[in-house]
């Protein structure tokens, strides 16, 4: 009996571990094949393509970055960004920014998990034409992501004046 207990008690904690790793992964599975576009890109092969300049800001991202999501949709955007959005809430996806110019938006989401930001998806479109999705697999701290956005905003502003 208490043999039995175990394994129901360690089965159980593997499904509720399963479970919360529901992840940009799922959604890329199920709506690839509705993409124009669907690139699953290993950081390492990515990363060699990033400039130099852009290394200094991103650097602490890039090294925890793992993989790479693309995909862009044209046709059927519409259903797929309502197929995000419920995504997104079921999931409990915080927004880190959204930014707005025209018709065209871009919303930054972050998955959190023990105090980790475990993925980050970028979503961009525009009303009319198209939507591109790009999901992040990466393990920052919110110190680590703090710092890099406060870099990137630093040199945005030099590079204005």
């Amino acid at each position: 009996m208490k043999r039995i207990v175990t394994i129901f008690f360690c089965l159980f904690i593997l499904s509720t571990a399963f479970a919360q790793e529901q992840n940009f992964k799922e959604f890329y599975q199920s709506n690839k094949d509705k993409a124009e576009v669907s690139l699953n890109i290993p950081s390492f092969f990515a990363n060699m393509f990033i400039s130099d300049e852009d290394t200094d800001e991103f650097g602490v991202f890039l090294k925890k970055s793992k993989n790479y999501k693309i995909m862009v949709f044209n046709n059927n955007m519409v259903s797929v960004q309502k197929d995000f959005q419920k995504f997104a809430r079921k999931n409990k996806l915080k927004t880190l920014v959204r930014v707005k110019d025209g018709k065209e938006r871009v919303t930054v989401y972050f998955r959190e998990s023990k105090d980790r930001i475990k993925e980050i998806i970028v979503n961009v479109h525009d009303n009319t034409d198209e939507l591109v999705l790009l999901g992040i697999k990466t393990n920052l701290t919110m110190d680590e992501l703090s710092a890099m956005v406060e870099a990137s905003t630093k040199n945005k502003s030099i590079a204005s004046n």
